[in-house]
């Protein structure tokens, strides 16, 4: 019988098989290195020279933050005075040139700022003594603590004998009037003034010569948190704090020394401020992620910065993050302990580690260590040692809001006189004002602050 040679045999059917694409578009490329505008462990350079892949730190869209601006760590600026806008051997070289004048005539309309009642404000405290003359200016009413009066005349400012070009002192009286509307607890008619301003990365707000910003770094600031909350976006005012750090990042990689140490505290400002409006828009996981990415950039040194991402981590209920956070710390008089035993519901040793922090500290610094041990004792069950503290701080000169809304929830408890206890309390306060025992700045209260 002949044999067949399968070999010699023509070509069989070919089966359907997978073959490795050539392709060389769909070979996965290594990534690139990425940094976001919020790293501040190093300003981004102009060129990365290796290709190693590094971890993007960034975080989800949030909301607004602390209603007042802090102040910038290696200035002197006080909440109430924003500081002028950067870049100032660029105005120093275009000295000589005539700069075109922007008109803002739109921000001097009356109709923007709101009127202001004097139904917020206790009886007490509408007495002609406590009054500042109509003649005080602005700085004075900002220095005793005239918020409200001070509110008034920057709006009087703006709409009345204010150049529509003097942008230097239409920002400067506008921050004032936002800033002292938000001290006053009308954060809402903020929110709708600050809308005039409309969209501050224009490049109508920039020198058309030097491209300099012509809005103060602390109104910008400001604004972002006041717009979120006025147009209901809470988005809009984590973008705007990205595009911020952005260009924080931008102008700190142009400079040194100093300059670029304000503008590093600008940018890990920002990061703190992103963090706390993702905790105000109730994304705690996004908040926690993007805290982890901040605390790997933390230094040693930093310890006002590390206090801050403590109290975040608390806010989010993260209690591991935050002990982690203390132990790292060098500093034996922190709170932190005392705060983590709070949040942790252990009350007994909170006020053992309170009562311990008020006599290592001065009298006048141990205020809010004497305030919180009293609040660990009324949740032990000891509220005639609350009453006896909180009360004592009062009669010491001291009267900030969480003290008195403290104590006259404290009377609320204790009987059913609470309403003219409160009342009694207001008169004491305002008393003190007027004989110059309150030790804080600031003559007025309001009917928050009592629980009235």
């Amino acid at each position: 019988m002949e044999k067949h040679d399968r070999s010699s045999t023509p070509s069989s059917p070919k089966r359907h098989g997978r073959q490795q694409s050539l392709d060389e578009r769909r070979r996965a490329t290594p990534r690139r290195a990425v940094k976001g505008p919020l790293d501040t462990d190093e300003y981004v350079k102009a060129r990365i020279r290796d290709r190693k892949i590094v971890k993007v730190l960034g975080s989800p869209l949030g909301a607004p933050v602390s209603p007042i601006p802090s102040p910038l760590p290696g200035t002197r600026q006080t909440p109430l005075s924003p500081s002028s806008p950067s870049h100032l051997s660029a105005e120093a070289a275009m000295g000589g040139v005539e700069h075109p004048a922007r008109d803002f005539g739109y921000l001097l309309k009356p109709e923007i700022y709101h009127p202001l009642s004097q139904l917020e404000v206790p009886p007490p405290f509408r007495a002609p003594a406590l009054q500042p003359p109509s003649s005080t200016p602005l700085p004075t009413l900002l220095s005793t603590g005239h918020f409200r009066r001070a509110a008034i005349l920057s709006a009087h400012l703006l709409t009345t004998s204010t150049p529509p070009t003097a942008h230097t002192q239409i920002f400067h009286l506008l921050y004032v009037r936002l800033t002292t509307l938000t001290l006053i607890n009308a954060t809402p008619l903020a929110a709708q003034e600050v809308k005039a301003l409309e969209d501050l990365s224009s490049s109508y707000y920039r020198d058309p010569l030097t491209n300099v910003h012509l809005v103060p770094w602390e109104l910008r600031v400001l604004a972002v948190r006041l717009q979120g909350i006025g147009f209901g976006d809470w988005r809009r005012g984590i973008m705007g704090y990205y595009e911020l750090a952005r260009e924080a990042r931008a102008e700190g990689g142009k400079t040194s020394g100093e300059e670029r140490e304000v503008w590093r505290g600008r940018l890990r400002d920002l990061g703190v401020r992103v963090g706390n409006a993702l905790v105000e828009m109730g994304d705690l996981e996004g908040a926690g992620r993007h805290l982890e990415g901040l605390r790997e950039a933390l230094e040693a040194d930093e310890e006002g910065y590390r206090e801050k991402l403590a109290l975040l981590h608390l806010r989010i209920g993260n209690l591991p993050a935050a002990q982690s956070l203390f132990h790292s710390s060098p500093n034996t008089t922190s709170p932190l302990p005392a705060l983590i035993s709070m949040a942790s519901g252990d009350f007994e040793t909170a006020a053992t580690l309170w009562s311990a922090l008020t006599t290592k500290e001065p009298l006048g610094n141990n205020t809010l260590a004497r305030q919180n041990l009293a609040i660990c004792l009324l949740y032990t069950g000891k509220l005639s040692e609350t009453r006896r503290i909180l009360e004592e701080l009062v009669d010491g000169g001291w009267a900030f809001h969480g003290l008195l809304w403290n104590l006259s929830t404290v009377y609320e408890l204790c009987t059913e006189r609470a309403v003219d206890l409160k009342g009694e309390l207001a008169e004491r306060v305002a008393r003190g004002v007027e004989e110059g025992k309150v030790e804080e700045v600031g003559g007025e209260r309001l009917n928050g602050d009592f629980k009235l």
